[in-house]
Parts: structure tokens; sequence; C-alpha cells
């Protein structure tokens, strides 16, 4: 039997986060898997908090809630860090991401140093973060030559020592381009990645893209922070 923790970062997801976990639980719960939620919330300013107490009532969650923003990266190592099964799986909670990607792929298990990464096939997000990945992904590839097809995918499993094994300081250099810096960080340290296909969705609600006023401000944070995580090496 797999043993797996399920990392959600949660920011303001009031109106899908049920929806979303009892998905997750029936579809886990019926194929056998012993499996925990790891929901980093992170300073939501809507009823989040109290919905996910609620849930704590029905599903295996542990709750890393807090009123002050960490931002993405630090939420994602946190959970990570708090995670007590063999396996971890970092995902999203905007539901463009569902548990059958996850059991399609319990027949690729990845071994110690080396992480699945999902690419997203068709990818169903604004056009304009589309354009900005890709952009980025040129960028990226001269930096790291990572040879993977979608480098910022939301879709990670791997063994936790494996995880654990990476410089934490070096995972939060970024703020918003978190699994930019994942891969580099984990290519700089010896880890291997393989990639299988995953099914994407729309998101149902919330914002699913950058807005154009800051998209300049966060290309340059992240430039820097890719250039930051290269000369570790």
């Amino acid at each position: 039997m797999i043993n797996i923790s399920i990392v959600f970062p949660v920011h303001n997801e009031e109106e899908t986060l049920e929806e979303l976990l009892t998905d997750w639980y029936e579809k886990l719960n019926k194929n056998n898997i012993n499996f925990e939620f790891v929901i980093v919330e992170d300073g939501s300013k809507d009823r989040t908090k109290e919905i996910i107490k609620n849930l704590e009532k029905k599903f295996p969650i542990i709750n890393l809630s807090q009123n002050e923003r960490r931002g993405y990266s630090k939420a994602v190592v946190e959970g990570i860090k708090n995670s007590t099964k063999n396996y971890i799986l970092c995902t999203d909670s905007d539901g463009q991401i569902k548990a059958d990607s996850l059991l399609e792929n319990l027949s690729n298990l990845p071994k110690e140093n080396e992480f699945l990464i999902g690419y997203r096939n068709p990818r169903k997000d604004p056009w304009n973060r589309i354009v900005y990945s890709k952009a980025f992904k040129i960028f990226h590839d001269i930096l790291f030559h990572s040879n993977l097809r979608d480098p910022s995918c939301p879709f990670v499993l791997g063994l936790k020592k494996t995880f654990i094994s990476l410089p934490k300081e070096q995972l939060v250099e970024t703020k918003e381009a978190f699994w930019w810096g994942f891969v580099g960080v984990s290519l700089n340290n010896n880890k291997k990645f393989f990639e299988k296909p995953i099914q994407h969705f729309k998101r149902d609600a919330g914002e699913a893209g950058y807005k154009l006023k800051n998209l300049f401000g966060i290309i340059v944070r992240n430039t820097y922070a890719m250039f930051k995580i290269k000369k570790y090496k």
C-alpha cells in the first residue's frame, strides 16, 4: 500500500476547497491508498480557515493555517516539512489537477533522488500565462538544461527523503515561480526528473493568470532568483 501526503497550498479557496478535497478523498480511499492532506492555508481573507476546520472532522488533514501570508514557495516548503508519509505529492488547490492524475501514475513511483513531474496536456490556463511560461522556459533551459516540457507544472511526486534533502534556503529564493526554481535546485543537487502527461482543467473560480500590470515585476524578481539559484551550484 502506498503511503502518501498530498500537499495543497491554499489561499482564498472558500468556493471550491470542499469539493476538491471530497473528490480526492473518495478516489484515493476507493483505491486503498494510505494518505493525508497537508493543507498549507496562507492568510486567507475569506472563510477558507473555517472550512478547513470543519473538513478536519471528515478527512485526514494536517492543518497548517496562519493569519499572515507566507507566499507560495514557503507554503510548499512548509507542507513538505510537515508531511508524515513516505511519498509526497505537491500540487495546487485550484482544481486544475485532479486525483486521477495521481492514480494513473501509481505504477510510476519515483525512486530515491528522482521526481516524477507532470506536463499539462493540454494546458488550460489563460493565454497570457501560457505566453509568459513559454518565454520564461527559453531562459530557464539556457540556465539549467532540464529538457523538461513543462518545468513549472504543479504536479511533483517523490519520496519525502528526496524532497527534504534539498536545501530550503535555495527553494525559497523564488516568489511566484516556485516550480521553476525547484527544478533548478533539484538539478543542482543531482536529482533526476521524469515526465508523465497529466490532464489539466480550467479553473472554476478565482484568478488563474497574472495581471498585466504585475507582469514586469514578476519577470524581474524571478529572473534574478534563477540566477541566484544557478550560482549555488
